[in-house]
């Protein structure tokens, strides 16, 4: 005869078995929520740069816009031989009712130094904080001079003259403000006219408006393909005065408003 006990050790296998796949159930869980990924969107994020670039061979203070950019403990330059300096990081304002994830509601103030022979078209900028690092950002370098908006510009009568094959740095501010430009065009004479601003994360939504010297619209563009930005491409219709003018769709504006010209003749 067996022992009495033989007959309830399937049970007990069984019953440890299943033990210790509890044991291992549990030990593989996390713990207190130690193990979860954060979510991205919670995540330091610069948005944009005011002014959007900076010109190779100088040394230039940019303000990069954000969330949650006053965590910041370092900033670095993807490209070598770039040199990016942390100078401040503080909380900045938002309009009244606007998005702060539009607008960004931190900043930090950098000194960027970019080499006479930088080959690229931009800088990618990277925000260590405790969270991690923050994506890229890219800010523009200039390697030919850039043309600053000068107010007042804010009709035909006080337009700035530029040139074409000119780049213009400017902003809408304040709200409702327009900003007026005028150059000399020839018949036949194709033309681009390109405002870059949402494309690097600035709030403006652009209204592009092409006129002629007697101040008759020629072209309109809002939104190019997939972009908040504007764009126009024609053939001038004949010699003379042309006025281009940049505002806000929404008729918004502000320190932020940030934008760039670009006037080329093709």
């Amino acid at each position: 005869m067996r022992p009495a006990c033989s007959r309830f050790s399937p049970v007990f296998s069984v019953f440890s078995s299943l033990c210790l796949c509890v044991s291992v159930v549990n030990l593989s869980a996390p713990l207190n929520g130690q193990d979860k990924k954060p979510d991205p969107r919670d995540q330091p994020r610069p948005l944009y740069a005011v002014p959007l670039g900076v010109s190779a061979g100088t040394t230039t203070k940019v303000h990069l816009r954000g969330l949650k950019l006053d965590t910041a403990t370092a900033v670095k330059a993807v490209e070598p031989n770039v040199t990016v300096k942390l100078l401040k990081k503080e909380k900045a304002a938002v309009p009244n009712q606007a998005d702060p994830k539009r607008y960004g509601d931190t900043q930090v103030e950098l000194e960027i130094t970019v080499p006479k022979d930088f080959a690229g078209d931009a800088v990618s900028v990277v925000l260590t904080t405790p969270a991690g690092d923050t994506m890229p950002h890219r800010v523009l370098v200039d390697t030919t001079p850039v043309v600053a908006e000068k107010e007042p510009n804010n009709g035909f009568r006080q337009a700035q003259a530029v040139l074409l094959g000119q780049t213009v740095q400017g902003k809408i501010d304040p709200a409702q403000d327009v900003d007026v430009y005028r150059f000399e065009g020839k018949k036949g004479q194709a033309v681009v006219l390109e405002v870059v601003a949402a494309r690097l994360g600035s709030p403006l939504d652009s209204v592009l408006t092409l006129y002629d010297g007697e101040g008759r619209t020629l072209a309109v563009n809002d939104d190019s393909g997939d972009s908040a930005d504007s764009r126009l491409q024609l053939t001038l219709p004949r010699d003379g005065m042309y006025f281009v003018s940049v505002q806000d769709a929404h008729d918004l504006g502000g320190g932020t408003h940030v934008y760039r010209l670009q006037l080329r003749a093709r």
